[in-house]
This record gives structure tokens, C-alpha cells and sequence, in this order.
């Protein structure tokens, strides 16, 4: 809710006013001036080449929904309609198998990747399994107790004694004991701690396995795995009692992405260009203003931009967010875009309330998303930043925690 001249204005009632109106709420820009600010916010895509004097054509606030949705539209990638990735075999949206892929007695968290072993050893693995190429997972570690993590085929067979590691065709690491594990045990990697990503990678090309800590490669654990017809691997952990993780499969961006190793949950490639390519539009909006004595479009500080400033730039913004707020209750999206632009903001230093642009661009998230558009986005927010304080590296000053 936000305030004008002592009257109330609810985001629902100002959200994109009607066609009669909105030429009233604009406040008076000639339509030559007009055309050239939404030309300058929302400019056509270099694609369109020698052809973009197309789109020069006067552009007015009734044509501007159109012309988004046309600039959007050119960010469609194919892959998106694919359900299935080459190599990998499973549900688009790789959770673990909480109906039929476990053993013993586990508390799995209603998102369907963190989960908790209440029993002795307890085993459980995806819903996907991959059986060429090359592909990552991540376990974010919340106790630093007995666990093998790795991979197993479908007939691996695990009990209250033996996890995953402990049968022919299942691999393991284990950082409580700083062992790997696949029917016999060696030495290898490094201890791990609460609040360490371990990165499992396989590579059915060449038939090997590497475990990464925070980052950092341990060395490959495993060669000539048994790959070939009807072989397919899912990753897996066996864990005991009280010991708990959470896994990300590719809902979420990465911590530590691996160059040539794919997520086994695609990212949503369409709606990531989308979301940064209505952010560019808001940035450009919220650091441009109209000099309607001069008639001319003039750039400045996105900071010193007021939510009870010019009606024509609150109008430009009700447009981008009729597109960017449904976006925004997506929790990649909120990670990878909405996060990241945040904390980038605070690099240069400074708290918070020493950025008046993270303050804009909230009071405009309040004016002009939907209720549950604004608690699901913030709730997505507060849960990254939480991860990304909980499961950052520690170091001496504690930087990466203070700066979530």
C-alpha cells in the first residue's frame, strides 16, 4: 500500500490501469516522447538485424503489452519442451524415491530432497538414473556423522548393515571415516563438516567417478565402472541414525558447478532468460526519467528513483512485473536471478539501508505483485539466503555468512 496526496492506492487497483485511463495516469508526455522512453526501456533484440526499424514505429502504453510479449516470445528455447535429456531416464523433476527406492526407516522432508536416517543404516536413491554422459549432483551436508553418498544401479539390495558402497555396482565416499567404498575400502578424500557441498560426479564415457568438497576435486575414486546395455546409475546415499543431508539435483543453481557435467534436473533455460531480461528492463526503467520542459529522456542513478515519483516510469514497471512477478515464485528463479542481483548490489560494501535501490525495488514488489506472489518470493528468498549462509565456506572474517 502506498500513499499520494493522502490517498491510499492499492497495488490491485493501480496494476495496469484500463486503456481510457491510462493516458490520465501518465501525466502529460507527448506521444513522440513516450515512444522514445518505451523504445529506450524495452529496446528491439539485436536478432531482429536491418529489420528492427520495424518495431521503431510509434509505441504507446496499449501497444506496449504486445510489443513485451513479442520481445519475450524471442526467448523460447526449444530444450524446454523436452521431457527427457539424453543419457538420463526419470521424472523431468528428480526428487528421491520416497515410495519404493529406500531401506530402513528415513524422514524425508516434504520438498522431497532433504532427508534424515532413523534407523541404523538406512539407503534411499532418486527417481532418475543416467546411463551415458556426464552428470553432478549435490549433497549439502547438515551433520558431519556416518554417511556413504555416491551411486548405485537398480539392483543394488541394501540392508540395515550394508548402504550404498557396500555392494558390486554401487560407489561411494565416505568423509566421516575419509574412506571410498565399493564392496572393499580405501583411503581417500577428506573429512567433511555440517555446512560442506559435496559435488558426485560420474562420467559414463570414460567409466569414472569423482567426488568434489566445496569445490574442490578429491581425485577420481573409481575407474572402469561397469557401464553398457541396461546399465544405469542413481545417485544414492546410506546413512545412520540421526544423520542428515539434502540434496540438489538441479532445482536449485549449482554451488559448485562442474565444467562438461550436467545438473540431472535441467534448468528452466526459457524462464532464466526471461527473468534476466525483464530485470535489464526494470534497472533501465527505474535509472531513466522523462524531462518533460526539455522533452528529452535523461539517465540517471537507479538509487534515487521514489515509488511517489513520475506516473509514467510506475506504469512502465506495472507492465514489466505483470511478466517478472510470476517468475519470481519460481525458486530458481529467486536464486539464480533475484539473489544474485541483491548481493551484487551489496559488493562494493555497505549494509543494506546504505542501498536505497534494494528499498525501491522491494516497495515496488509490494505495489505491484499479488499477495501470494510477494509471500512466495520472499519465502523462496529467505530460504536461499538461509542455504547460502548455512552451507557457505567458513572463513576467518566469516564474509560469505555476513554477506547473506
Amino acid at each position: 500500500m502506498s500513499t499520494k496526496g493522502g490517498t491510499a492506492l492499492s497495488r490491485r487497483n493501480y496494476r495496469l490501469a484500463s486503456d481510457t485511463d491510462k493516458p490520465k495516469v501518465t501525466g502529460i508526455v507527448n506521444e513522440k516522447l513516450l515512444s522514445d522512453y518505451l523504445h529506450h526501456v524495452f529496446p528491439a533484440s539485436s536478432k531482429q538485424g536491418p529489420a528492427s526499424a520495424v518495431y521503431r514505429k510509434t509505441l504507446t502504453f496499449q501497444d506496449l503489452g504486445a510489443h513485451l510479449e513479442k520481445l519475450l516470445a524471442e526467448d523460447t528455447v526449444a530444450e524446454d519442451g523436452k521431457d527427457q535429456i539424453e543419457g538420463c531416464l526419470g521424472p523431468s523433476t528428480v526428487v528421491l524415491d520416497h515410495s519404493s527406492g529406500f531401506e530402513g526407516l528415513l524422514f524425508v522432508d516434504d520438498d522431497l530432497l532433504g532427508v534424515i536416517g532413523h534407523s541404523n543404516f538406512s539407503s534411499i536413491r532418486a527417481t532418475t538414473c543416467v546411463y551415458k554422459g556426464k552428470w553432478v549432483y549435490e549433497v549439502l551436508i547438515s551433520s558431519q556423522g556416518l554417511m556413504q553418498i555416491g551411486w548405485c544401479t537398480l539392483n543394488c539390495r541394501f540392508n540395515q548393515e550394508e548402504g550404498v558402497g557396500d555392494t558390486p555396482d554401487s560407489y561411494a565416499y565416505d568423509g566421516n571415516r575419509v574412506r571410498k567404498w565399493n564392496v572393499t575400502t580405501t583411503n581417500y578424500g577428506k573429512s567433511w563438516a555440517a555446512g560442506d557441498i559435496v559435488s558426485c560426479l560420474i562420467d559414463l564415457d570414460e567409466g569414472t567417478i569423482t567426488f568434489c568438497l566445496n569445490g574442490q576435486s578429491l581425485g577420481v575414486a573409481f575407474s572402469n565402472i561397469k557401464t553398457g546395455p541396461g546399465v544405469a546409475y542413481f545417485p544414492a546415499i546410506s546413512l545412520s541414525f540421526k544423520e542428515s543431508v539434502a540434496f540438489n539435483f538441479g532445482s536449485r543453481p549449482l554451488r559448485y558447478p562442474v565444467e562438461g557435467y550436467l545438473p540431472l534436473q535441467s534448468p528452466p533455460a526459457t524462464d532464466l532468460i526471461k527473468a534476466n531480461r525483464l530485470l535489464g528492463y526494470l534497472k533501465t526503467a527505474l535509472s531513466t526519467s522523462i524531462d518533460t520542459q526539455e522533452e528529452k529522456i535523461v539517465e540517471k542513478e537507479s538509487g534515487t528513483w521514489h515509488l511517489q515519483g513520475e506516473p509514467t516510469v510506475l506504469v512502465t514497471l506495472a507492465h514489466i512485473f505483470n511478466h517478472f512477478a510470476p517468475l519470481m515464485c519460481k525458486v530458481y528463479l529467486v536464486e539464480d536471478v533475484l539473489m544474485n542481483f541483491l548481493l551484487s548490489i551489496l559488493e562494493g560494501g555497505g549494509s543494506v539501508d546504505e542501498h536505497p535501490f534494494i528499498h525501491q525495488l522491494l516497495d515496488l514488489f509490494w505495489l505491484l505483485m499479488e499477495d501470494y506472489e510477494v509471500n512466495e518470493c520472499l519465502k523462496q528468498l529467505m530460504m536461499s539466503l538461509l542455504r547460502a549462509y548455512r552451507f557457505s565456506p567458513i572463513i576467518p572474517d566469516l564474509g560469505f555468512q555476513v554477506r547473506s
